[in-house]
Formats: structure tokens, sequence, C-alpha cells
């Protein structure tokens, strides 16, 4: 955990996941360097350690978090796993004019 941050007791870290996904899942257009950002420091994770959790290079997940890198489906899936997520299509209102 980031140590600029207070350790929570395992109920609010509970809470405070069960909240993010709950953000996460209600805007389901939100792109995908946003979700990393919003996953890793929502739950106050330094890249070291989510890089750590999820098995995916620092410099990949640094270049994902900027927007600069092209990860493939798998390396996003390796990414949202530990969270119960995975890479979706989601359908999109087409607008008729």
């Amino acid at each position: 955990m980031d140590r600029r941050y207070t350790p929570l007791s395992p109920t609010e870290q509970l809470q405070q996941r069960i909240a993010l996904l709950e953000r996460i899942r209600q805007q389901p257009d939100m792109p995908l360097a946003q979700v990393v950002r919003q996953l890793r420091t929502g739950l106050y994770l330094t890249v070291e350690e989510y890089a750590r959790l999820t098995g995916v290079a620092t410099r990949t997940i640094q270049g994902i978090e900027a927007g600069a890198a092209n990860p493939s489906m798998n390396t996003v899936n390796k990414l949202l796993q530990p969270f119960g997520l995975r890479l979706g299509v989601v359908s999109v209102a087409v607008d008729g004019g």
C-alpha cells in the first residue's frame, strides 16, 4: 500500500473496493487508461504493487495510464482480473441524425 495513506481496517478496505467497483461499473464507456488508474489509485496501490499483483510490467502499466500504450486483450484482462472484472463489449446508442 502506498505509504502516503493511512492503512484502513479490513471493513473499510472492503467498503472502499465495493464503492470503487460500483463507480467503474456505472461508467462502461470509461477509457481503459482511466479504469486502470482508478483501480490502482482507488486502492492506494503503487505502480510497483499493481505490477506484482497482476504480473504486468511496471512500464506497461505506466504507458497504459498515460494513454501511450496499446495493450493486448490478455494484458488488459490481467490488469482487471484481480478485481473481478474483464474486458468486454458494450452496446453504444446510435444517434439517428
